[in-house]
């Protein structure tokens, strides 16, 4: 073989198991986001599968529906904007959505 050739598939070869590690970094990774009034906090992995919503109860007293609705987007793209800056820390510039 070439020697320039099985140079190039060495460090394709190391590239790749780089993009495997990192991902299997991402997947053990978790992230939070916060609703801007803290009452709701997401927990999502570091390539955007989302694991846990926590609310905090004292915002079930308001009965403010839209508030809640807005907190909980708020948290939802707080995470993800955290996950995608970890996972370009990792990879690269990467999109991450939740899911």
């Amino acid at each position: 073989m070439n020697p320039g050739l099985e140079e190039f598939f060495e460090r394709a070869q190391a590239f790749e198991q780089q993009l495997r590690d990192a991902q299997g970094d991402l997947t053990r990774s978790l992230v939070t986001g916060r609703s801007a009034d803290g009452t709701v906090t997401v927990l999502a992995t570091g390539m955007g599968k989302l694991h846990t919503v926590r609310v905090d109860p004292a915002i079930f007293d308001r009965g403010d529906v839209e508030a809640l609705q807005e907190a909980i987007a708020q948290a939802v793209r707080a995470a993800a904007e955290s996950a995608g800056r970890l996972a370009e820390q990792k990879m690269g510039p990467v999109e991450i959505t939740l899911h």
